[in-house]
């Protein structure tokens, strides 16, 4: 079973046409094996994208 994740919250507030708005920023709280996980999970999407736009421009 999962254990639900955990958010770390950052709220800005920042100028937007005439008035201000708020912009809240949730990072995930993962232990470090789970970090590296996701990190790893990202670099192969990344690298998937990036090898097949670079093909085309071969």
């Amino acid at each position: 079973m999962t254990m639900p994740v955990k958010f770390e919250s950052e709220v800005k507030t920042v100028p937007f046409g005439n008035g201000m708005i708020q912009i809240e920023n949730l990072t995930p709280i993962l232990s470090p094996k789970d970090k590296e996980r996701r990190r790893c999970e990202v670099e192969s999407c990344l690298f998937d994208v990036f090898s097949k736009y670079e093909n085309k421009n071969q």
